[in-house]
């Protein structure tokens, strides 16, 4: 690979996943200013990218209180990177990850996990019974609301997982957990059910440390996705201060940020957030301009996140090596496993051999597709690659 080498050059090997790695430095650092100043703590979620080089910044910045990570093969790379303090954001139910769990006690990690049943409660407690941990385990009381995914559904839910917890031989609560980002889109109502739900979290912390004496240094009330942390701030907030808690956030797609569900929904839309940017595109050759409507790149479903929304064509590297926009009208109508759409106006002279860039829509469904990710810089030089650890 030259030096000089350049996203969109004809020699290169398409589809290239790519990372703008001065993108990602910038939407890092804004984020750790943007916590600071709000004095709010961050857990980053690993689950986005699992990549080293971007958990790594992440850790360094003075906001991180830790890593999040959903089970413990992802708390195993967070650990080690060196993080001290590892927010399991999920009930913890197999036998190897219970069993990391004491494993990191042992060493003196703080790992946190979330419960939400008394049978979630009974069945870690027994668990840890053959553990042997060198302390007890620190969990959050995680609150859901109906038709989401984990969490009580009630207060009396909560309060009987509070009691189990209370009662159990090596488990101990330090707090309350929840998740937003489900709840919302850009509709006022979609907000005002996010709003309704964070203050039921937020109220339930309160009723903790009513009814158990948790508050204080120490405790931690927790949410924050990357689409909504600013109404966690508005709504949890205040409690966190009279409670003397933690206020931890746990996004982390913020690294990357896209140009698509997340640059519709983050708190910078609302005027009320960091300033973030797109990280991360996928570059396609075009194969085939079957229709004069119609041109189909070599990329599919296995390349590209579709979960939340198509991707977004950025403009186009033609085989003589200038770049141009794309006509407003064109966009991607399909995807196939390996084939993607591309609907253009008629008389477009995008043809086959040029090639394409796109900009994706949620970053967690980018990272786990490719073993190697391109690194670029923001004049699109190759710099090197990163492996994901997926």
């Amino acid at each position: 690979m030259s030096a000089q080498s350049r996203l969109g050059d004809q020699h290169l090997q398409y589809p290239v996943a790519a990372l703008d790695i001065e993108a990602v430095r910038h939407n890092v650092t804004e984020m750790d200013r943007y916590c600071r100043e709000k004095s709010v703590s961050i857990a980053p979620h690993a689950k986005t990218t699992m990549i080293d080089e971007v958990l790594a910044l992440q850790l360094q910045q003075t906001s991180t209180w830790g890593l999040t990570v959903a089970n413990a093969v992802q708390g195993r790379v967070a650990a080690c990177l060196g993080a001290d303090r590892i927010l399991v954001a999920n009930q913890l139910v197999e036998s190897k990850d219970i069993a990391w769990v004491a494993e990191m006690a042992n060493v003196g990690k703080t790992v946190l996990s979330l419960v939400d049943s008394v049978t979630g409660v009974r069945w870690l407690d027994a668990a840890l019974d053959h553990e042997s941990p060198a302390s007890r385990h620190s969990v959050l009381l995680e609150v859901g609301y109906f038709g989401g995914r984990c969490g009580a559904r009630s207060d009396a839910d909560f309060d009987a997982v509070a009691e189990a917890v209370a009662t159990s031989r090596h488990l101990v609560v330090r707090g309350v957990s929840g998740y937003e980002g489900m709840l919302g889109g850009t509709a006022s109502a979609d907000l005002d059910r996010v709003d309704d739900y964070l203050r039921r979290l937020a109220s339930s912390a309160a009723r903790l440390a009513e009814r158990h004496g948790i508050s204080g240094s120490g405790t931690i009330l927790s949410a924050g996705g990357s689409a909504y942390f600013d109404r966690v701030l508005a709504n949890c907030r205040p409690m966190a201060s009279q409670l003397e808690a933690t206020l931890l956030l746990r996004s982390g797609c913020y690294a990357i940020h896209d140009h698509g569900v997340y640059a519709r929904t983050f708190p910078g839309v609302r005027g009320e957030g960091p300033d973030l940017c797109p990280a991360a595109t996928v570059w396609a050759r075009i194969l085939s301009r079957p229709e004069e409507a119609r041109a189909v790149a070599a990329v599919g479903k296995r390349n590209l996140p579709h979960d939340a929304d198509l991707p977004t064509p950025l403009g186009v590297r033609y085989r003589d090596g200038h770049s141009a926009a794309l006509p407003s009208k064109s966009r991607v109508v399909l995807l196939s496993d390996q084939h993607l759409h591309l609907e253009i106006p008629a008389d477009s002279d995008l043809t086959v051999g040029d090639v394409v860039p796109l900009g994706i829509s949620h970053p967690c469904g980018l990272f786990d597709r490719w073993r190697r990710i391109t690194v670029v810089d923001r004049h699109k030089r190759l710099l090197g690659t990163v492996l994901p650890a997926f």
